[in-house]
């Protein structure tokens, strides 16, 4: 598709041409048998050009296409865009980066996957044989490239390694299903602390507590606390604050939450969001803080919310897929950790809840960060031991506010989807209600 850069360079038309190739293979079981393998190659392109008269167009393709074809498209629908204040930018030619690829990956059989899936099967049955359990193993390998208008190229390659894992239980009318996953850009996943977890989760799980309405402290395991890290990130979306639509507009330098709490953006290699660039071609920092002891010291600005907002963009304008225009996302991010066990968190509730997952968002509304939803996956503690899984519980709070609320923060922590490290949380306190 050089030719397509040759064309916009040719024609003083400012453009850049995205391109997304994915190599992936995954496995699956459900209800403790082997269902099948998939193997899948995609590939395409998403061109975006500003014309003469300073207007976005954007067109996306997914086969071979006639570079004058492509660009007449894009420009056809620039007549229908609006106009832009931002500049498609020039890359660095001496910058250097390495892509993160591993050969384990790339080079992964079949019957390592089908090993690795019988084994964690094995596992979690040993314990429960009556428990249907749900296996899905993928890996791959993802690229990207981008080409602009002055013919500079950028590109970046990573392989990725997923394994969930969920474990149903039905009995007497109750239906129990746990859920764990590991998600990573190598082959080093922790199969062992994955099984655990699973089985933990069951453990704690076959007695079920009953708990009372009213405020209580809660510890918010790392996958409990995306509750809470959901309607942050909508915050700290740059679009959201020009459009006025996040509470933080105007908050930058303010202490709003707890000074336990820092939030960084850090290139941890093997983390699945971690990249040298982002998807509009500006370098991403190797680390930097957007909340640094509860003060706020950034947000998440993509190259047209910068240019609204007079700015430098930060480096986070990333597409969902070639077909999208960049947004403002976040590479990989990581919660600084505490000094104390989470063992240590729960082991010192008086009488409290642990919430491991949440049931949809309820009636939230992300926009001003209240969320009220149904806890998917919790567990009442009394006396500083775990009493059993709660049922038919709900929690109510604002998001914001719970954040100015944390009490500890724990030095366990674990990655979220590949791309977010949380520790647990304890905060206090939480409106429960049954």
């Amino acid at each position: 598709m050089i030719e397509i850069a040759s064309l916009l360079k040719k024609e003083g038309i400012p453009g850049d041409l995205f391109t997304h190739r994915v190599f992936s293979q995954e496995i699956n079981y459900e209800a403790n048998s082997f269902q099948g393998y998939e193997k899948e190659e995609r590939e395409g392109y998403g061109l975006r050009v500003i014309n003469p008269e300073g207007k976005l167009g954007f067109y996306a393709f997914n086969h071979a296409l006639d570079p004058r074809e492509a660009l007449n498209k894009a420009l056809e629908v620039s007549n229908l865009g609006d106009k832009v204040d931002f500049s498609i930018p020039s890359y660095p030619s001496t910058w250097e980066w390495e892509d993160f690829v591993d050969p384990r990956l790339e080079n992964l059989e079949v019957q390592d996957m089908l090993e690795l899936g019988d084994y964690i099967l094995s596992r979690i049955r040993g314990e429960y044989p009556q428990a249907l359990i749900n296996i899905v193993i993928s890996a791959g390998r993802e690229e990207k490239s981008l080409l602009n208008h002055h013919e500079e190229e950028l590109r970046f390659a990573r392989t990725f390694f997923g394994i969930g894992v969920s474990a149903n239980q039905t009995k007497e009318g109750d239906i129990l299903e746990v859920y764990a996953e590991r998600s990573w850009g190598n082959r080093d996943i922790d199969i062992e602390g994955l099984v655990q977890e699973i089985i933990a989760k069951l453990d704690f799980s076959q007695r079920v507590a009953d708990l009372n309405s009213g405020k209580y402290p809660v510890v918010f395991t790392p996958s409990g606390s995306l509750v809470l890290f959901i309607a942050l990130l909508y915050g700290l979306n740059g679009r959201n604050l020009v459009f006025g639509r996040s509470p933080l507009e105007g908050k930058e330098g303010k202490v709003l939450f707890s000074s336990l709490f820092s939030l960084e953006e850090a290139q941890e290699p093997w983390a699945l969001g971690s990249c040298p660039f982002d998807d509009e071609g500006i370098m991403t920092k190797s680390q930097r803080y957007l909340i640094n002891e509860g003060k706020i010291e950034s947000a998440l600005w993509d190259l047209w919310s910068a240019a609204k907002r007079g700015i430098n963009p930060t480096g986070n304008g990333f597409r969902s897929s070639y077909r999208d225009l960049p947004e403002p996302g976040f590479s990989s991010l990581r919660v600084k950790k505490g000094l104390r066990g989470k063992s240590t968190l729960v082991g010192e509730l008086e009488e409290g809840l642990v919430v491991d997952s949440v049931l949809g968002l309820g009636q939230s509304n992300i926009a001003s960060g209240y969320f009220s939803c149904n806890v998917q996956l919790g567990f009442y503690v009394k006396g500083g031991e775990v009493q059993g899984r709660v049922k038919d519980v709900m929690i109510s709070g604002n998001a914001y506010q719970a954040l100015s609320n944390i009490k500890e923060i724990s030095r366990d922590n674990c990655w979220i989807g590949g791309r977010i490290l949380l520790p647990y949380l304890l905060v206090e306190p939480i409106e429960v209600n049954i």
